[in-house]
């Protein structure tokens, strides 16, 4: 099931719908998010893929971890660079795209989906293996 987020910010508390799995809370203060191979610690601030930690910058961590925190929901690139960059959203130009393609060429293709005129999300196949 995807979701669409509403226009303006999301709650940093949500409730995760996914095929076949019960809903659960995520909030900040989970310590850890993971993903098919995919890790984030969040106290940490770090990423890991396949057991390799991933080397981001400050942006692309939050984005990742703002995608990762709404499974499955779809996000506006305003509605990530407010919540990653924490500024006003006139300016957020290619921003996102950019962090979002750096994203892809760490990780790999397999987590990000581009919603064509809507946003980003992270998709719902790999969030169902949600564990955390």
């Amino acid at each position: 099931m995807r979701k669409i987020a509403p226009s303006g910010s999301v709650s940093e508390t949500v409730l995760v719908s996914l095929p076949g799995a019960e809903s659960q809370e995520t909030t900040h203060s989970s310590d850890i998010l993971t993903f098919l191979n995919l890790e984030i610690r969040i106290n940490e601030q770090t990423v890991y893929y396949n057991d390799h930690s991933v080397p981001l910058t400050n942006h692309e961590f939050f984005t990742l971890l703002y995608l990762a925190k709404h499974p499955s929901w779809v996000l506006s690139k305003e509605q990530i660079y407010e919540a990653a960059w924490k500024e006003s959203t006139e300016h957020c130009g290619a921003a996102v795209t950019n962090v979002v393609y750096s994203l892809r060429r760490k990780i790999g293709d397999e987590y990000i989906e581009t919603v064509v005129g809507s946003g980003y999300s992270l998709l719902w196949a790999v969030s169902a293996f949600y564990l955390s």
